[in-house]
């Protein structure tokens, strides 16, 4: 890690009583731990996750977009990738950044709303270095499973494709929470559906494009969930853009 990102995670734990930093240090040190040993029982599938090759080839990284309350079990299935990924200055974003990075992730801190101009540099500069990027469009406040246009504003000065994505999950409990977090039990099937990249183009209106993204991201959750569940895929139809037949 370094010495900019070892100073920037600093920042959270001046205001955190003794109790509250051991309890974060306890929750970073058994956490990673519990995630592997949980994940290492879900039946995971990607079916469509060739279609970032394409992006790879051409020399080309690109920004996956997913629901907040997917980050568990995309955090282990993405683990060890050396994505980049932005974590809040909220106190909850300290956990989540010392959780990511035991998981292999690189964490700059900040947001994609409106006005975190800081956040936005350091990602695209992430970018610029060779990383693909992974941003919550929900996040990190809401409302929940409805895209901001912080990440489109993201990906049009990244000149930089998305990469909307899926989560279906079998069986899962969901935390009361504003996002109604995700943690699938034991052994559950976890599908991941990876839409076709495409590219905010300069003059898009960014909120009719966060209105799109959401769409995107809603009808691969629709599929992923129906995979998931065993139910037929033709049942929630077929993201136009993700290629032809049913993921298996």
């Amino acid at each position: 890690m370094t010495a900019h990102r070892r100073k920037s995670a600093a920042r959270p734990n001046e205001q955190l009583s003794i109790g509250e930093r051991w309890k974060l240090g306890w929750i970073t040190a058994i956490g990673p731990v519990v995630i592997r040993l949980l994940g290492a029982t879900w039946r995971v599938s990607m079916p469509r996750a060739a279609v970032v090759d394409d992006v790879h080839a051409q020399g080309r990284r690109f920004i996956y977009a997913f629901w907040h309350c997917h980050i568990l079990p995309l955090g282990f299935t993405h683990r060890g990738s050396g994505v980049a990924v932005l974590s809040s200055w909220h106190r909850d974003g300290e956990i989540s950044t010392r959780l990511m990075e035991a998981l292999g992730f690189v964490v700059e801190r900040g947001s994609t709303s409106r006005g975190s101009v800081r956040g936005l540099i350091r990602m695209i500069r992430q970018l610029r270095e060779g990383r693909d990027l992974a941003v919550t469009p929900d996040g990190p406040k809401g409302p929940a499973r409805v895209a901001q246009t912080g990440a489109l504003f993201l990906a049009l000065k990244a000149t930089s494709p998305i990469v909307p994505l899926g989560v279906g999950v079998s069986a899962c409990r969901r935390l009361s929470n504003w996002d109604r977090f995700v943690i699938p039990y034991p052994f559950a099937r976890v599908v991941i559906l990876h839409g076709v990249p495409y590219e905010v183009d300069a003059g898009t209106d960014l909120k009719e494009a966060a209105s799109d993204l959401t769409r995107r991201i809603e009808r691969l959750c629709e599929q992923a969930q129906a995979v998931a569940d065993g139910r037929p895929y033709q049942a929630v139809g077929r993201d136009p853009g993700a290629g032809e037949g049913a993921p298996s």
